[in-house]
């Protein structure tokens, strides 16, 4: 596999997540609104309905990649949409099955800048790559009632992740280059969820918000040719938070 990551330098402080969940709420607003309207005669919720199909707008930033000493990339965040499954595992149960997945986004890589530790000058050009991030999940949600219409969830899911860097660069010393590169990186996610329940007609509708975080990572432990990039270099890039809004039904 041909690759070569860019990687670049944005830094993105405390009002990156402010900015990634205004963003979700922009995106889902008409969708929100909509579900609100139909919500105002709104009675209580049966708690025979014990399956849940939810579409989510999910943000995460993939992390930085160092392409030479003092110098690194950092792809900008990115927002890409999914669908999820759940059922009970039970008629009384709070525990939940899920099945999941998030479809390919990308965010393009930042870097154009000599990243020659002595001269002569070696610029690099990588905006024209994109690294695009996909994923399938499979897990288990707990929900806690805290009221008629609102449930707590937690829920621990084993997501397989696609890290793909994939477009053209050009180097000063190399000229101009393709890269094509993907791996998979299984591991453990935590997420916790805060939705509300409406009664809408024959069926329910679910609104919330939840946020994610990876439980294992990878760090980058060598500074690759930009021709070349190796799979644990790639596992390095994949994000390890998530933030999402979501809507769905519950039957």
């Amino acid at each position: 596999m041909i690759a070569n990551p860019s990687c670049g330098a944005s830094g993105m402080p405390g009002a990156t997540v402010a900015r990634a969940f205004g963003g979700l709420v922009k995106s889902f607003s008409l969708l929100v609104l909509a579900l609100a309207a139909t919500s105002l005669s709104a009675q209580e919720i049966s708690d025979g309905l014990r399956a849940r199909v939810i579409l989510f707008e999910e943000s995460i930033q993939t992390r930085s990649l160092q392409l030479a000493p003092g110098v690194s990339d950092q792809a900008d965040r990115q927002a890409g949409t999914g669908l999820r499954l759940m059922g009970a595992l039970g008629d009384e149960a709070r525990w939940y099955w899920e099945l999941g997945g998030r479809f390919p986004s990308s965010a393009r890589m930042v870097t154009n800048r000599d990243i020659a530790t002595a001269p002569p000058a070696n610029n690099l050009d990588a905006t024209g790559v994109k690294i695009y991030y996909s994923y399938w999940s499979a897990g288990a949600g707990y929900l806690l009632p805290l009221g008629p219409s609102v449930d707590l969830g937690l829920h621990l899911e084993g997501r397989a992740e696609t890290i793909n860097p994939k477009g053209t660069y050009v180097t000063t010393a190399g000229g101009a280059g393709f890269m094509d590169a993907h791996t998979v990186y299984w591991r453990p996610w935590i997420r916790l969820s805060l939705d509300v329940k409406l009664k809408t007609g024959s069926f329910t509708t679910v609104v919330g918000a939840e946020a994610g975080v990876a439980t294992l990572k990878t760090n980058q432990d060598k500074v690759v040719p930009l021709s070349v990039i190796d799979a644990n270099t790639m596992k390095a890039l994949a994000p390890t938070w998530s933030g999402a809004v979501y809507a769905g039904i519950q039957f």
